[in-house]
């Protein structure tokens, strides 16, 4: 009768989970959205739950990793209102023609009363 190992335990399964996250986390250093300097964790967890006799014992297995997040993008959205229609880009609105001017005087002219209204 075979001793029970690391890996011969559930039928190996710690080591077909392990490849499995270790791959999640190579996925992950590799892909330029996410922080590079972050630190990646794989964790195998074996959890028993013996009967009340002690001769025998339930075994999960279980394989998680801790994976950097996608890195935060900032932009800029400029908004005014284009063909009588309130809109946002995020181009410089002192492009010319990009809104309608008179409409944006008005938009700018109630964001300046409320600013006020708030202090």
């Amino acid at each position: 009768m075979e001793r029970v190992s690391l890996d011969t335990i559930a039928g190996g399964a710690i080591g077909e989970l392990f490849s499995e996250e270790l791959m999640r986390v190579l996925a992950n250093i590799t892909d330029p959205n996410t922080d590079a300097k972050t630190s990646r964790k794989i964790t195998i967890e074996v959890s028993f739950a013996p009967n009340e006799d002690r001769d025998e014992t339930g075994v999960k297995v279980k394989c998680s990793s801790k994976l950097a997040g996608i890195k935060t993008v900032e932009t800029r959205l400029f908004v005014g209102y284009s063909g009588g229609e309130l809109t946002a880009v995020e181009n410089n609105p002192k492009q010319s023609g990009l809104f309608d001017q008179e409409e944006t005087r008005k938009l700018a002219a109630v964001a300046s009363i409320g600013a006020r209204g708030g202090e």
